[in-house]
């Protein structure tokens, strides 16, 4: 079963900032359904253990993620293949970073999955949705996260203006001496 999805959320932070975001596997699991863990291999290579359910049937898929057509600060492509019991999943997602004003960014996305085997077999009417509405709620979450974290503008202290020039302190004067001169 062949499914594919695409959006554009907007991020409320400059594209500076969202690139580390999208290249960080552990930021990205955490708003992905189901995921249990993230093991980095190297900078383009991760496997990620992840549940999945549709209707009855749950599965848990081991996916090879590998970051490929890396372009910094404005995209990527991600290809993950996974298996799960009597079950196999491919993914294709390629993402834009678009500067819309210096503190928002598009983040554009595109995802191609191949499905198959028994979570495929649930039937495509209720596979579809389920993945559609996982799949949107990621990259929403995703985005509002991103913007959410990032730290706030923190205004600098405001000076006194200038007001008349004051004159040095002077220094005390020199304390006299208490004896008598001699005659």
């Amino acid at each position: 079963m062949r499914l594919s999805f695409s959006g554009a959320p907007e991020v409320e932070a400059p594209q500076a900032e969202v690139w580390p975001r999208i290249t960080d596997p552990h930021f990205v699991a955490r708003h992905g359904p189901g995921v249990e863990s993230v093991e980095v291999l190297d900078e383009s290579h991760f496997k990620v253990i992840t549940g999945f359910g549709v209707g009855s049937i749950k599965l848990r898929f081991g996916i090879e993620v590998e970051l490929i057509d890396v372009n910094p600060p404005t995209g990527l492509t991600m290809k993950a293949r996974g298996r799960a019991p009597g079950s196999a999943v491919e993914i294709t997602a390629a993402l834009l970073l678009e500067m819309i004003e210096p503190a928002r960014t598009r983040l554009s996305w595109k995802a191609d999955t191949d499905i198959s085997g028994t979570v495929a077999s649930v039937g495509a009417r209720l596979m579809e949705g389920t993945a559609r509405k996982l799949t949107e709620q990621f990259w929403t979450k995703f985005a509002q996260s991103i913007g959410a974290e990032r730290p706030q503008m923190i205004e600098p202290p405001v000076m006194p203006a200038p007001g008349p020039a004051t004159p040095p302190p002077t220094p005390p004067a020199e304390p006299s001496d208490p004896t008598p001169p001699a005659a």
